[in-house]
């Protein structure tokens, strides 16, 4: 499983990439609702971000085994 983080200046920009990626994985990529950050150490600096879990199952190649 891997763990994607989305970070952009606006929330049109995450929503991009996000639509864009989950494009190419349908059935195994989902990304949050996107949300402004909340650190008060970034006041006014406030970035957007989207998170998302890959799952894709993969068939061990041959030299795979042999390790």
């Amino acid at each position: 499983m891997i763990h994607i983080r989305l970070e952009g200046d606006s929330a049109v920009e995450v929503k991009a990439v996000a639509d864009t990626i989950e494009s190419f994985f349908p059935q195994h990529i989902t990304f949050t609702s996107i949300k402004p950050g909340t650190n008060p150490r970034y006041a006014g600096r406030q970035k957007f971000f989207s998170y998302a879990r890959l799952e894709i199952t993969t068939q061990p190649s041959p030299s795979d085994a042999s390790e």
